[in-house]
């Protein structure tokens, strides 16, 4: 028997009669599919269908958090004297306790419980209690961190620093979406790398710089889509090469020759390389899709190893998903879940968690079970609307019921919120953690502050150089251009941006990085590098394309205006031509 009988038959009364049909998105008013296989996952997740479309839930997913690598000082709640490194600006509205106390069984999110009022709206009441409760400064797992305080969403790591969305890690600076790497800088999605630099989307990469989409690549310079290269610079579209030169095959003594007349530690040099570069990828073959040979009945992009994936993006060893984005290790039956992995099953709308089983409508948890609409709960079954919790179970608004009456209130609450039409929502973006413009959202879905406001999204500008202290400032134009004659000083110094005018520093860690592999200080603010390389990589979105040299109809993550000015191909004729 049902423990929510008289939900269960108001769901139920939804789910029956409802066939594969078209919506109005209540957000942006676009028309989506409502397609057989969503109905099914419905069913089986028992939620209803959804009032936004597949892109605007996504937006509004990214909207919630900071991965972004913003951070600020802010007041603890819990030693007021105290003003730990954390992702919640200085006056957010939200507590925070320092990680180390927040994490500790020196307080519990039971002492913030409260009754649940049917007189109000569930997001309403929710969002007042959201902002009683203490959040960690940081969204942090805390197992195996060492040395890492500014970082967001990591484990097992040492000697990181301004790196998000990782694991496995040692001396890995200014990156995002990595793993199992070691001494890499300014990089995003990559795995197994170690003394890499300026990486987008590579894997099994050692001792490379400036690589997009190259996997299996050791001791090479500006390649875009190569495989199991060793020794080449310059170069796109190759297999299995070794000194090769913008395409060009040397011999050993002439590769190394013209290796030695270019000086990559000075920025002017540099830059100039970068613009050939740029030159190069923008006439080679793309790839309409980067998608694993081993992938059964997928359709996304950047998936590997996985089966039944619709509208999938970045995943790695996924089964049955839909409409998913950055997920990897043994995620199944799933649908709309972000930063996701290892170890999930059966969970909708979920942002940030591992090690969990039907997890509804939440965020930031851990080895949780038949959770809905619940922030950062580690170890907790059987809860609703709850914040902070750690190894509870029958807990509503932080309060503990027996289980009887648990199941009595639970059954009461989905049914006002299902007639309210709140029940299958996730959060609204207007009562998201942090401003629109500090999450990812900002970046796939950019919007000017006027825009966030209208739609009731909260916005914060940082204050220009709020956070050097008394360090001496110095313009990028004055930063010297060869790292061979940067001396020490430079660490008691701060950058002023030329992109941002936003002052930063540079780490002894990086410091050291640079000179060991002769590359120029940047001038240019990690944050500001960091949408860079995102705006190099390809969208969460797909549509449907042309191949360049078939002309056959094909989907592709390159957006409109870039299927215009490269030469995407589909699978097929990528494989004849490249490979």
């Amino acid at each position: 028997m049902s423990n929510t009988p008289q939900f269960n038959k108001a769901l139920n009364d939804i789910l029956t009669t409802l066939t594969p049909h078209q919506k109005t998105c209540l957000q942006c008013n676009s028309v989506f599919d409502i397609f057989q296989e969503d109905i099914d996952f419905y069913k089986k997740l028992k939620v209803p269908p959804p009032t936004l479309c597949p892109e605007c839930r996504k937006q509004r997913r990214f909207a919630f958090y900071n991965t972004i690598l913003k951070f600020y000082k802010k007041d603890c709640s819990a030693h007021k004297d105290e003003k730990p490194i954390s992702t919640f600006y200085s006056q957010s509205p939200y507590k925070i306790f320092d990680l180390k106390y927040w994490w500790s069984d020196k307080w519990g999110g039971e002492d913030y419980s409260r009754d649940y009022d049917f007189n109000k709206t569930f997001f309403e009441q929710f969002q007042k209690f959201n902002l009683l409760v203490p959040h960690p400064a940081i969204t942090h797992y805390w197992k195996g961190v060492i040395n890492s305080p500014y970082t967001i969403s990591i484990i097992d790591v040492k000697n990181c620093y301004f790196t998000s969305l990782g694991g496995y890690l040692e001396n890995v600076h200014y990156s995002h979406w990595m793993g199992e790497s070691k001494d890499c800088l300014d990089s995003l999605n990559f795995g197994r790398c170690e003394n890499c630099y300026e990486l987008i989307t590579s894997d099994n990469c050692y001792n490379c710089k400036f690589c997009h989409d190259s996997f299996s690549c050791v001791d090479s310079t500006f390649l875009y889509d190569c495989k199991n290269c060793q020794s080449c610079f310059g170069c796109a579209n190759l297999r299995h090469k070794s000194y090769c030169f913008f395409n060009e095959q040397l011999t050993k003594e002439e590769y190394n020759k013209r290796i030695q007349e270019i000086n990559l530690g000075n920025r002017d040099t540099v830059n100039e390389y970068i613009k050939k570069f740029e030159a190069l990828i923008k006439k080679s073959i793309r790839r309409n899709l980067l998608n694993d040979k081993k992938n059964v009945d997928c359709v996304g992009d950047r998936i590997w190893e996985s089966k039944n994936c619709y509208q999938v993006f970045r995943a790695e060893q996924t089964e049955n998903l839909r409409y998913c984005v950055d997920v990897a290790h043994e995620i199944k039956d799933s649908m709309d879940i972000w930063v996701i992995g290892p170890h999930v099953g059966l969970s909708y709308e979920l942002i940030e968690a591992y090690d969990c089983s039907n997890i509804k409508f939440s965020y930031f948890i851990k080895d949780g079970i038949d959770l809905e609409y619940c922030l950062e709960c580690h170890n907790c079954q059987n809860c609703f609307g709850c914040v902070g919790l750690r190894n509870k179970k029958y807990h509503i608004f932080n309060k503990s019921y027996l289980e009887e009456d648990y199941w009595k209130k639970l059954d009461e609450i989905k049914v006002k919120m299902l007639k309210d039409g709140e029940y299958g929502e996730f959060f609204p973006a207007s009562i998201a953690l942090h401003p629109y413009n500090n999450t990812y959202a900002s970046v796939e879905f950019p919007l000017s502050e006027k825009e966030a406001k209208q739609n009731g999204w909260d916005w914060h500008e940082d204050e220009l150089g709020a956070d050097i202290g008394n360090l001496e400032l110095i313009e990028a134009k004055d930063v010297l251009k060869d790292i061979k004659d940067v001396d020490d000083d430079i660490l008691n110094k701060a950058i002023i941006c030329e992109t941002s005018k936003k002052p930063f520093r540079i780490i002894k860690a990086e410091l050291d990085f640079y000179r060991k592999n002769n590359l120029p200080l940047p001038i240019k603010h990690p944050y500001n590098r960091l949408l860079e390389r995102f705006q190099k990589r390809n969208p969460s979105k797909i549509w449907k394309s042309s191949c360049f040299r078939c002309h056959n109809d094909m989907y592709t993550s390159y957006p409109l205006k870039k299927q215009e000015e490269l030469k995407i191909y589909c699978e097929k004729c990528y494989q004849e031509e490249v490979v």
